[in-house]
């Protein structure tokens, strides 16, 4: 399998000329250069012909407004098909059919930003010191959670200190039988022994 991929890859690689190289540079032969025309032929020169002019323009150019949202919409030219006349309202325009549906374009007054868009001007920034260090509440933040973990640290390291001292045998019961098991106790009530 290992030839077999070899050669798939070599024949993907030939577009790149990689078999060409390898097999000793060969060039391909190339067609020779061509000739100059003779001078004694005339090129045939096509008769420039005169364009009718272009018909009077008989549509509509509807032009650039502020919509409902306050967006600008740019002006656009009602020349397709039909459609040849702006019409609409003042806030959506859009070319129509009939001319009796033409919108009067120069009665519409929403050629200007709306005042409701206009972005206020910021007043400017005060010169003094604004910052009150009195006023910062963000350091006692961090001092209450703080606060608040280290003494759950406490609590807990305070638990378990608790624990072990409850749970450790007392201080002359500790041999190496374990807790409870004297070798005296064993023969102390031989009654008891089964």
């Amino acid at each position: 399998m290992g030839i077999r991929h070899l050669v798939v890859l070599l024949i993907y690689l030939d577009p790149l000329c990689a078999l060409g190289a390898a097999a000793g540079g060969k060039k391909t032969k190339q067609p020779p250069p061509r000739k100059p025309p003779k001078a004694t032929e005339v090129p045939t020169a096509v008769p420039l012909t005169t364009l009718p002019p272009a018909p009077a323009s008989n549509h509509d150019t509807c032009l650039g407004y502020y919509d409902v949202s306050g967006q600008y919409d740019k002006m656009f030219e009602c020349n397709n098909t039909n459609h040849r006349y702006c019409c609409g309202t003042c806030y959506l325009r859009f070319c129509c059919e009939y001319k009796k549906d033409r919108l009067d374009q120069k009665a519409c007054k929403n050629y200007q930003t709306p005042k409701w868009v206009q972005t206020v001007v910021p007043s400017p920034m005060p010169t003094g010191e604004t910052y009150d260090p009195s006023m910062d509440q963000t350091n006692t933040a961090v001092y209450i959670t703080c606060g608040v973990i280290a003494f759950i640290i406490v609590l807990g390291l305070s638990v378990k200190v608790a624990y072990d001292k409850a749970t450790e045998p007392p201080p002359g019961d500790e041999h190496p039988q374990g807790p409870g098991r004297h070798p005296a106790a064993a023969g102390a009530h031989p009654h008891l022994a089964v």
